[in-house]
């Protein structure tokens, strides 16, 4: 696709001619990074390519099991060996690209399981089992700051989320009745399925931007507002479902479905109280050329512990979890107060329930009282 380098003065990206010349090439950004001759400079790393890069749980895996720190963002990239979201590969090479890191078989998912739990403790074993340790690597450079493995199932791949034991509830049974909440409110979702292992649950969640051996290119809304390129001025009120609604518009092979579909994800989100809905967990799936779609909603969960704001600006009332706020401004989703209402009623038909869903996903009564608590307040 082409060069990304780092000098004194920043970063710099150029696009191959060859891949310029290419009826099937795409930019990596539509948005940051146009697909054009000429090189590019920033002062820091484009958000398409820190998708690519392990986040806070993938850098203390890479960091345990290599002998030598990564000393920037591109040897992050290289180190993550194209296990981070969407189909860019990376290579110190102009001529070659280092195979995947191969994705563990379900049935290694036990000793990958202990192994992340010393990891998480600080605690490695003497004798590090090298090849162990590379496939941990593979699936612990997705986002976030949680232990999380990557395994082989029927030859489709998933993140195995895990439990942790100082947690309030059981996160992965919680974000299972999300799951299954969202879907039953017309809000697509990846596949996802319990699992237990030595008596520990695990939710397994299907990789949307891997298609057998095909992979996806995939773009985070971080990546397409870019909030860390602008002035705090301008900040503010760029980091808003009002925002994503807009680059839908300039980018969505389907705007009005997906600008519809945004409103019905951050009416959920309002509802179950997710208001860790920042903008790491909203994304685009690639379609060709520079045409993309909303990825699968993600990362959903009530927290009980911060219920009136969501990390997105709503409406006129900031970030306000209200229906009132998000009735303010539907019309930028493409959306008449009428229809926003009957969205707002469609997703309330399903969470007004959310007790049964708790119930259903095995989670203890304290713990269903505690969630369904988050999901049952009054946010007219």
């Amino acid at each position: 696709m082409g060069i990304l380098a780092k000098d004194p003065s920043g970063l710099r990206f150029a696009y191959a001619q060859s891949w310029l010349s290419s009826p099937d090439a795409f930019s990596a950004d539509p948005l940051n990074l146009p697909l054009s001759p000429g090189e590019k400079t920033a002062s820091k790393l484009w958000g398409c390519f820190e998708d690519a890069t392990p986040d806070n749980w993938g850098r203390k895996v890479l960091l345990a099991t290599h002998k030598q720190a990564p000393a920037n963002e591109l040897e992050w990239l290289l180190a993550s060996r194209g296990a981070g979201a969407g189909c860019l590969l990376f290579s110190a090479s102009r001529h070659s690209v280092a195979p995947p890191v191969p994705v563990p078989s379900f049935s290694e998912l036990e000793r990958l399981l202990e192994l992340a739990d010393e990891i998480d403790r600080g605690e490695l074993p003497d004798h590090l089992d090298d090849a162990l340790a590379k496939l941990l690597v593979y699936g612990s450079s997705m986002g976030g700051a949680r232990p999380k493995v990557t395994v082989r199932l029927d030859e489709r791949q998933y993140i195995a989320k895990l439990s942790r034991r100082d947690d309030l509830f059981n996160q992965p049974r919680a974000e299972f009745a999300s799951l299954a909440m969202a879907k039953d409110a017309g809000i697509p979702v990846p596949g996802h399925r319990l699992h237990t292992v030595n008596g520990r649950t695990l939710l397994l969640i299907e990789r949307f931007d891997r298609e057998g051996e095909h992979r996806c290119h995939y773009l985070s809304a971080n990546a397409l507002i870019a909030p860390e390129r602008m002035r705090q001025g301008d900040m503010e009120g760029s980091v808003s479902y009002l925002r994503l609604a807009t680059i839908i518009q300039k980018i969505s092979q389907d705007a009005q479905a997906d600008r519809h579909d945004l409103y019905r994800r951050m009416i959920f989100n309002i509802s179950i109280s997710n208001t860790d809905d920042h903008l790491k967990n909203h994304g685009f799936l690639h379609q060709g050329h520079d045409q993309y779609r909303l990825a699968p909603a993600f990362d959903l969960l009530p927290h009980p512990e911060q219920t009136d704001e969501l990390a997105l600006i709503v409406g006129t009332q900031g970030r306000a979890a209200t229906f009132e706020n998000a009735l303010s401004q539907c019309e930028r989703f493409g959306l008449s107060k009428v229809q926003a209402s009957q969205i707002i009623e469609e997703v309330m038909a399903v969470t007004t329930h959310a007790a049964s869903y708790f119930q259903e996903a095995g989670l203890s009564p304290v713990e269903v009282g505690i969630l369904s608590a988050a999901c049952g307040l009054n946010r007219m």
